[in-house]
């Protein structure tokens, strides 16, 4: 299962996931601009972020680090939302929220790969964010990749 996330989908949100979701080569969607309103939502700094993927067999939660910039925290949209590369389908972002507690988007995809993937993000507080992401491919009417996988995010310290 991981081997197809990673095969089809690199969901990179906080650490890895940057919420850029790339699905291979080549077509860039744009990201909606955030108003300052949202960058006190979160502090900029070095997070620990553990993913945990809930489908599939059971794998212990992968744990990494990242910092996140005053720009990042800025734009929570860019950061968190979907950044899609395709080649052979057709991407759009069909469900994009954002507020100062959260943000909730979803993209679809059709042609060679179909794929549907959607992601809740909680911003719980200035130092914490929880999220859910879904994904769903296919290919030929038969699904290659399904999976969810949940984050839990913790403001750690100043970044090194």
């Amino acid at each position: 299962m991981k081997a197809l996330l990673r095969c089809f989908v690199a969901l990179r949100c906080a650490v890895t996931l940057r919420c850029a979701v790339t699905l291979l080569p080549l077509v860039a969607a744009s990201s909606a601009l955030v108003t300052s309103a949202w960058a006190q939502t979160l502090e900029p700094g070095r997070w620990r972020v553990m993913t945990t993927t809930l489908s599939g067999p059971m794998t212990p939660p992968e744990v990494a680090t990242r910092c996140l910039t005053p720009e990042d925290v800025a734009d929570l949209g860019k950061t968190f939302g979907p950044q899609v590369k395709t080649e052979n389908s057709e991407c759009k972002r069909t469900e994009f929220t954002l507020e100062p507690t959260g943000l909730t988007w979803r993209l679809q995809c059709k042609g060679q790969l179909n794929m549907d993937v959607a992601g809740q993000f909680i911003f719980d507080s200035p130092t914490r964010y929880s999220a859910m992401v879904t994904t769903r491919a296919s290919m030929l009417d038969q699904i290659v990749q399904q999976g969810m996988v949940s984050i839990s995010a913790e403001r750690i310290g100043e970044c090194r």
